[in-house]
């Protein structure tokens, strides 16, 4: 009985660990096969936004349609693939992957903090289908979608000003790699770049009344959105602008953005995105208040994340 137990406790030690052995190697070729399938619905996500892009941005109801459609094809995908490999281990955020090693400052999660709930509230504005664009401009194969123009304080000093909310579609991201102290840390870097933006203020009978210039670049831009949530679709830049309000003489706004786009050769090409909009009484500066400057610098920006 003892010799029995001698050769069977081994034999079944080993049948134990083959077992686990055996399992852990499934795990991680399920893993495997979750994460390269995931990386094919993002590469199919980018060419059929290519195709949807072409849309003239005149016709922004069918724009609507397929941006919305597109996107329901995309989170369908993602559910699909997660059903298939159910064991498969959820990616960490942004935010968690930042604080993992316990070193981020108070201050520093704070910001951390704010950039992963604006990557996942347009993730959710996506999945949700309510993604539904006021005036859609193209150029040099990019889209440039205005979600929202409403007021609000400024971030910079709380005074009234102008929140303008923007999607770009199509725009180009490679990997940059950093190693600092034994450590390397991969982003996603977005190669266009928002030199100007400005505003032509015609009143009632088309006239010029003023204009109101200033860089480009938005207060907040999040231009790797997958960096803070894995499901987050590839090739959309979203961000921000803070402006301020328009004088009251304004009944239609002209904007104009101008954009450039770095390509691999380092040649960049400028990319001028253009709006015609009427101004509703909420943009606006209160009755009573001058407009005073021609030109008006924008609100310093955050980095873009």
């Amino acid at each position: 009985m003892k010799r029995l137990l001698f050769l069977g406790l081994p034999l079944g030690l080993a049948i134990l660990a083959a077992a686990w052995a055996l399992s852990a190697f499934r795990a991680g070729a399920d893993a495997t096969e979750a994460r390269l399938e995931r990386a094919r619905l993002k590469r199919d996500f980018v060419e059929r936004a290519a195709v949807a892009r072409t849309i003239p941005p005149d016709r922004l109801p069918e724009w609507r349609d397929e941006a919305t459609a597109l996107a329901r094809w995309y989170f369908d995908g993602l559910t699909a693939i997660r059903n298939r490999h159910p064991s498969e281990a959820a990616r960490p955020t942004g935010l968690a992957a930042a604080l993992e090693d316990g070193k981020v400052a108070e201050k520093d999660r704070a910001a951390l903090e704010e950039w992963q709930k604006l990557a996942e509230d347009r993730l959710e504005l996506l999945r949700a289908g309510r993604y539904a664009p006021v005036a859609s401009a193209a150029a040099e194969g990019l889209r440039l979608d205005l979600l929202a123009i409403e007021p609000g304080p400024s971030p910079e000093n709380g005074a009234p000003a102008l929140r303008i909310d923007f999607a770009l579609w199509g725009a180009p991201r490679y990997l940059e790699r950093e190693r600092a102290n034994e450590k390397t840390t991969i982003r996603g870097v977005s190669p266009v770049g928002f030199q100007k933006i400005g505003f032509r203020f015609l009143d009632a009978g088309g006239k010029l009344y003023g204009e109101m210039n200033g860089p480009g670049e938005p207060y907040q831009k999040l231009a790797d959105g997958e960096r803070w949530v894995d499901d987050f679709p590839p090739g959309i830049l979203f961000g921000t602008w803070w402006v301020e309000l328009f004088p009251r003489e304004a009944a239609t706004v002209e904007l104009e953005l101008l954009a450039e786009l770095r390509g691999a050769s380092g040649v960049t090409r400028p990319a001028p995105f253009r709006w015609s909009l009427p101004v509703p009484e909420a943009w606006k500066l209160p009755p009573g208040a001058a407009y005073q400057a021609e030109i008006r610098e924008a609100v310093e920006t955050v980095p873009s994340r």
